[in-house]
């Protein structure tokens, strides 16, 4: 068994007042304790800067950015740059963990010194109401299981900000966060590229990490879908560069079923799909491009080539 891992939790903070006790204090009161946290005020004007100041746990460090970026990217990448263990781990600030869920992980780790990537399943919560993750729900049989890019690709993702952690080098490696290429949908290019770099990567199959749908200052509700993500150039060079045609053929799958999922208005865990349809398509991506300028009149989503 290798020794007990550390982990850098990051969370950036960009105008959420309401929900920073509850975020920030579901990593701080965790039952294991080998942690640090860092926030990143992404320049906040609604008083979270101020708020932020009141968190005086010695594992708490602090930084501030000037300007925001979309989708809080950069300010993630900040808390990459600044961590100082070997395993990270992202909370958005208006979401929360079980007390039990560093616990859980590093222990795993512990079991496995090959792996690099280790994510676990979450609850979509409105109110009081919750829903299970899709993937959990099709993989209930499972204690735990390992995945690839291919599966991520074939979906449903077994990935979620809120509930993965990385090893840091990885994440370096993968080149971090797309800061300057995306407003939104750049988590999925950085999971995909850390999986291409990952030598193991490992689900565990218990619920422990809350995405508060019902939350304010949403990025999923304040910026517009885009496409640009779908076809990323790390994807768009795996498609030319990679001989393996199984994820060849996932790759093609993947921007398909997000196309389908856009333009059916199924944004949440690909619900309604047509799956049988999904497989049937080839599409090019200038296929994609024809069949999604028939739809512009009926969508009110930005698209980028």
């Amino acid at each position: 068994m290798i020794a007990h891992p550390f982990f850098s939790v990051i969370i950036p903070v960009h105008n959420k007042l309401p929900h920073l006790d509850r975020s920030i204090n579901s990593v701080l009161h965790q039952t294991y304790s080998n942690f640090e946290v860092i926030l990143v005020d992404d320049a906040s004007s609604d008083g979270s800067s101020e708020k932020l100041t009141e968190f005086t746990d010695v594992r708490v460090r602090r930084f501030r950015r000037q300007t925001p970026g979309p989708g809080g990217y950069a300010a993630r990448n900040v808390g990459i740059e600044n961590a100082r263990y070997d395993w990270i781990c992202f909370l958005d600030a208006d979401d929360e963990w079980k007390l039990n869920l560093l616990e859980t992980i590093a222990e795993v780790i512990q079991n496995n010194s090959k792996l690099d990537i280790i994510s676990w399943g979450w609850f979509w919560t409105k109110g009081k109401e919750k829903k299970l993750d899709a993937y959990s729900t099709f993989n209930k049989n499972y204690s735990t299981k390992e995945f690839t890019l291919i599966d991520f690709l074939k979906g449903p993702q077994p990935i979620w900000t809120g509930a993965v952690a990385i090893k840091t080098d990885v994440l370096k490696k993968a080149g971090k966060f797309p800061e300057n290429e995306f407003k939104r949908g750049g988590d999925m290019d950085t999971w995909t590229r850390c999986l291409w770099n990952s030598k193991e990567s490992v689900w565990i199959n218990k619920a422990m990490s809350y995405y508060h749908i019902d939350s304010v200052n949403m990025v999923t509700k304040n910026i517009e879908r885009e496409t640009r993500f779908i076809f990323s150039p790390f994807l768009q060079n795996l498609l030319k560069t990679v001989s393996d045609k199984k994820l060849k053929e996932a790759i093609k799958y993947y921007q398909n079923r997000y196309i389908y999922i856009i333009l059916n208005g199924n944004v949440y865990q690909g619900k309604g799909i047509n799956y049988a349809l999904l497989h049937k398509m080839n599409w090019n991506k200038q296929g994609i491009w024809l069949y999604l300028k028939l739809h512009l009149n009926n969508l009110k989503i930005s698209f980028s080539k």
